[in-house]
């Protein structure tokens, strides 16, 4: 399926195609369906597609499998989501809190880029932001086949269950966009639009954040995409996270395009 508009990527500094960025969406796509599939089996899978069977999900282009994950978490539910990631939870929450503990401090970014022609970085920031303000729950969900379970709490925080880069679990945390204090991802000034929030632990323990910066440019869309993580955290799942990235905004520009693309 062709995009409906141009999308330049740059993992820092590496520029890739969109075609690049949908084979790794297509490699997880099928991680996720085999995760569904070992976790539920084939009456639990049916239960939600009950006429879709993961065999024929594995088969089917990007796209159709895109739309099969979304109704198969939306289906399950919060609850479902939980219970079946329960022991990822368990061990990624430990892992996070021994990463934060052990970088003392430190920390390591994810930096992605991406170039829009023709697209308004105001209007698509109005957009993202509505997401969680509107708690457009199958819309954040759909971005990537890595993402869970992304809500908006009645508190304004954003709750998100994901697989974070090449993690082999998924981990669940919040992020609170109203404090960016132990932040230490630089604020470009030449960026006006900024998106940014501390990502913590139910008790309130900081494990990372989030500063995605925006800018329009001769037409042009320019989104600095960074995640902050603990300091020890490899550099290989540090770089599975650019991909994540690019991913998800990716598809997220896709859907705003209606409202957010100039030509």
């Amino acid at each position: 399926m062709d995009d409906p508009i141009e999308i330049r990527t740059f993992l820092g500094e590496e520029n890739v195609t969109r075609q690049q960025v949908r084979a790794w969406e297509a490699r997880r796509a099928e991680a996720v369906l085999k995760r569904f599939a070992a976790r539920l089996g084939r009456r639990g899978v049916a239960e939600l597609l009950p006429d879709f069977t993961i065999d024929r999900a594995l088969d089917a282009p990007l796209d159709v499998q895109r739309e099969a994950l979304t109704a198969m978490k939306t289906e399950l539910g919060h609850a479902g989501i939980y219970a079946m990631l329960k022991r990822d939870l368990a061990i990624s929450d430990r892992m996070a809190r021994i990463g934060v503990a052990t970088s003392r401090g430190r920390a390591k970014f994810s930096v992605t880029r991406l170039e829009v022609p023709h697209y308004s970085a105001q209007r698509f920031a109005d957009w993202f932001n509505d997401l969680t303000i509107t708690d457009a729950e199958v819309d954040m969900v759909a971005a990537t086949p890595d993402h869970y379970l992304l809500r908006g709490l009645p508190d304004g925080r954003q709750e998100v269950v994901e697989t974070t880069g090449g993690s082999p679990t998924a981990s669940r945390f919040l992020v609170d966009y109203t404090r960016t204090e132990a932040l230490t991802i630089p604020v470009d000034p030449d960026f006006p639009i900024q998106v940014a929030g501390q990502a913590l632990l139910d008790d309130g323990l900081v494990i990372g954040g989030v500063r995605h910066q925006f800018r329009d440019r001769d037409g042009t869309l320019e989104a600095l995409l960074t995640v902050q993580f603990p300091g020890n955290l490899p550099d290989r799942l540090i770089h599975q996270h650019q991909w994540h990235l690019a991913d998800e905004f990716s598809n997220w520009m896709i859907a705003a395009a209606p409202v957010a693309a100039t030509a």
